[in-house]
């Protein structure tokens, strides 16, 4: 994370480029996050330019304890937490409303589709730090000392949000596949 420091140091020192390479260099793995949590790309879209203008905005008061990734992935989950809490609930189309083609293709595709649906509603369902430590570790590849930082909370609690979290996931998804 050198890197990182180095750019903020250059930033500081009045070259605006720097700034733009903290941005090319976090806003892939950043709006893959986002959009894991809030599983739409425009609020997903938005949600990546307001962390980095609050980053940009509060560069000078960030103190250097963390990472500046860790920095900035607390403030886009923080963002993230607000607009999911905000969100109106999802509306799905019962299949029932759907017209198949005679494409057997297109039946594959609603199949999938219905797995991805129950997958997301399942953790939706998911208490806010189980699922937050769940897409942070599955969809981020991020290791618990990291996510520990980021959620701001100790490695045996990060761990335990893990494990509580792929239990209820099993649960959950063991009692949608078998509703009605």
């Amino acid at each position: 994370m050198d890197q990182d420091n180095d750019l903020i140091d250059r930033y500081a020192a009045g070259d605006r480029e720097a700034f733009n390479a903290l941005v090319q260099k976090h806003q892939k793995p950043l709006y893959a996050l986002v959009y894991r949590m809030v599983s739409n790309h425009e609020d997903a879209a938005d949600l990546l330019q307001k962390t980095f203008v609050k980053a940009f905005t509060g560069l000078s008061g960030f103190e250097r304890r963390s990472s500046f990734k860790t920095w900035l992935y607390q403030i886009a989950i923080n963002l993230a937490k607000n607009t999911y809490r905000d969100r109106a609930k999802v509306q799905y189309v019962s299949l029932d409303d759907v017209v198949l083609r005679k494409d057997p293709r297109t039946l594959d595709v609603l199949i999938r589709k219905e797995h991805h649906n129950l997958l997301l509603e399942a953790v939706g369902s998911l208490p806010e730090k189980q699922r937050m430590t769940l897409t942070l570790r599955v969809q981020n590849g991020l290791k618990f000392e990291e996510i520990a930082n980021i959620m701001q909370c100790s490695l045996g609690t990060a761990k335990a949000n893990y494990h509580h979290a792929v239990q209820k996931m099993k649960i959950l998804l063991k009692e949608k596949e078998n509703r009605p």
